[in-house]
């Protein structure tokens, strides 16, 4: 079947290396394994400077013209000339936006129609809404997080009410909702949509690369892995990941006697706390961090882990995120230790896939890589569950049946 992916979104470079332009990518890349035709529709692929990567789609640019541009950069320059912090230039470039790529998929798809509608919800966005209306084809949207909440929580979010408005148009309007996790179900029934439309796709992997291997020492050398017991960490380096609070549990293996070393990869905003703390607790010579890595080699760096890392922190605002680097971890076969919250809590048995501990507690998190540590064989035996409940249930292909059938485009059965 013909697919078209719409990612309107203004910030996801759909080719580079960021955590949502993976997630498209493995998306559609599980679209052609099924052997549907997909054309991905972007306003941006890569970053200046960046090599590309590359997806299995035609791919259309949609660009945001330069006079909308212009408009952003006047806004913002009346803005920031008042000290304000705001999103209001970035905000009425997504609206803006939003009316020529809408035009651009009418011009292109209206006459020759894709089978699928499938688009990444975006803030501030109708696209896909429009063609599917005229042409009768199904529109599956993914939901990600609650985005004019978040928008507001985390960016200055300007238009609130009205992101909040058109985020509910959408959604009510897609023939079937797919949202990461459980949280984000409650959030879109609040907003109107038919609980019968919505289902549950967590992230998920390929499960050929990410699979229990071995790697050599010298394959880990040139991935930057010091000898000896490693506990890592892959991902965003950000407060609401929990990253900064990895020193301090290195620091509580240390004192408990345990001669081990922290990898982290990955960048972010609290890299310089991390860096900070770790001076601090006097643990910099055990920190290791590689920055960002290549996605292709993350397989064999999580594979290098000894204890994989997930301790985020307790937030004030529902666990909403459907960790892509725990489904990851759990996929080579490496032992996890996980904050117990949300989907994590609500996917894995403490003891049996992973060893789940309170959320933001430290000397839990100590506790837990002490027990596996001490005992390999239970390790071995975590690790064992964890690698085969995500092969067995959450995989990019098991999400695309799932698409394909709420999109009653397939009688394919798909697990629930």
């Amino acid at each position: 079947m013909k697919v078209l992916y719409i990612c309107p979104d203004t910030g996801i470079d759909v080719l580079g290396r960021k955590g949502a332009s993976l997630h498209v990518r493995e998306m559609i890349a599980a679209f052609a394994r099924a052997d549907h035709d997909v054309d991905l529709v972007a306003p941006r692929l890569v970053k200046p400077g960046a090599v590309p990567v590359p997806a299995a789609a035609t791919v259309v640019r949609c660009p945001v013209s330069d006079e909308i541009q212009r408009t952003r950069a006047g806004i913002d320059e009346f803005v920031s000339g008042r000290g304000i912090q705001s999103s209001l230039a970035k905000d009425v470039r997504r609206v803006l936006y939003d009316a020529d790529l809408n035009a651009a998929l009418s011009a292109r798809y209206q006459d020759d129609p894709p089978d699928l509608i499938y688009v990444r919800l975006s803030l501030l966005s109708t696209a896909g809404v429009a063609l599917a209306a005229a042409t009768g084809r199904p529109l599956v949207v993914e939901v990600n997080s609650p985005l004019a909440d978040e928008h507001d929580r985390y960016r200055n979010g300007a238009l609130g009410e009205f992101a909040r408005h058109v985020e509910g148009e959408v959604v009510r309007a897609a023939t079937a909702v797919l949202v990461v996790s459980q949280a984000l179900v409650d959030h879109v029934v609040r907003l109107g949509v038919d609980p019968d439309r919505v289902v549950v796709c967590p992230n998920g992997i390929d499960p050929l690369r990410f699979r229990p291997h071995r790697v050599n020492a010298e394959r880990r050398r040139r991935l930057g892995i010091p000898d000896g017991l490693i506990i890592g960490f892959v991902g965003g380096l950000r407060a609401w990941h929990g990253a900064p609070l990895l020193p301090a549990i290195l620091e509580g293996l240390r004192d408990r006697g345990a001669d081990v070393r922290l990898v982290i990869a990955g960048d972010g905003p609290a890299r310089a706390e991390i860096e900070s703390e770790a001076q601090r607790l006097g643990v910099a010579d055990r920190t290791v961090l590689l920055g960002p890595v290549d996605h292709d080699d993350i397989p064999d760096l999580i594979s290098s882990f000894d204890i994989a890392l997930a301790p985020y922190p307790d937030l004030t605002h529902d666990f909403y995120f459907s960790p892509l680097k725990l489904f990851e971890y759990l996929g080579c076969g490496v032992p996890v230790v996980a904050s117990s919250v949300g989907q994590i809590a609500s996917t894995l048995q403490s003891g049996v896939h992973a060893v789940l501990t309170p959320a933001g507690d430290v000397s839990s998190a100590v506790d837990a890589c002490m027990q596996l540590i001490i005992d390999p064989g239970c390790a071995r035996e975590i690790a064992t569950a964890g690698a085969a409940l995500v092969h067995d249930r959450y995989t990019w292909d098991q999400n695309v049946a799932v698409a394909m059938s709420r999109a009653r485009l397939s009688q394919v059965e798909v697990p629930r």
